[in-house]
């Protein structure tokens, strides 16, 4: 099992499996208005899938530009990909056919199966997901969306045991890093990576509190905060 998880700032998180297919979660460029990220939309030469979590334009604000320019998929919940499709995207290049997922479902490639997760937050259009995404090895990856803390985050951690789990923890729209901690004890990844902080004025400025507190907690698992455009093989 491996694979290489690329954190682009606040949400933005690359995946390449060990097959070299590329996964993209909620793509906010540099141009296209995320402050801490290192590349602007041009820059992204591949991309296979693309997830959005939820309709917010920190999360779907790149999505349909980088699935035009690489041909990628998009996956995401059936409103959400419903009005990209409205406003002029493809239906062709949304999974399942064109309808999307919900919670509990997801979507099989061949070369990936998507499990879509709860995410406890808002969206413009139908409901925030996390995903859990499984690759041809077997390397699952978690990209938990923007969410508070749920306690079945120990369910799917059991149903679905995860090399690298990534977690919000900046606050205020999401998880702090107290709470994430817990989330990070109950998934029980091999690696936690965390997201969705020091990007907005309001929210966690580090991760530093978040590496502690995990090592009280869930001192098991090996936490891993990334700069923005830094990778990590699994």
């Amino acid at each position: 099992m491996a694979g290489v998880i690329r954190f682009l700032g606040h949400s933005f998180v690359e995946f390449t499996t060990s097959d070299d297919k590329v996964i993209l979660f909620d793509p906010w460029t540099k141009d296209d208005g995320n402050p801490v990220c290192p590349v602007e939309t041009g820059e992204i030469e591949r991309a296979d899938l693309v997830l959005v979590s939820h309709d917010h334009f920190d999360h779907t604000g790149s999505a349909v530009s980088i699935c035009k320019k690489t041909g990628a998929l998009l996956g995401g919940a059936v409103q959400t990909v419903g009005r990209m499709i409205k406003e002029g995207f493809s239906g062709n290049q949304v999974v399942n056919t064109g309808a999307g997922y919900m919670v509990g479902g997801g979507v099989e490639l061949g070369w990936v199966r998507v499990v879509a997760t709860p995410a406890f937050h808002s969206s413009d259009t139908a409901c925030p997901l996390g995903a859990i995404v499984i690759a041809a090895d077997g390397t699952t990856v978690y990209h938990a969306g923007d969410t508070g803390l749920f306690g079945d985050m120990a369910l799917y951690g059991r149903l679905y045991p995860l090399d690298a789990a990534i977690v919000p923890i900046g606050g205020v729209f999401t998880m702090d890093a107290y709470q994430a901690s817990e989330a990070v004890m109950m998934l029980n990844p091999k690696i936690a990576i965390p997201m969705h902080y020091a990007s907005f004025p309001v929210v966690a400025p580090t991760a530093d509190s978040f590496v502690a507190l995990c090592a009280e907690k869930a001192p098991q698992v090996r936490v891993v905060p990334l700069a923005a455009g830094e990778k990590f093989s699994l």
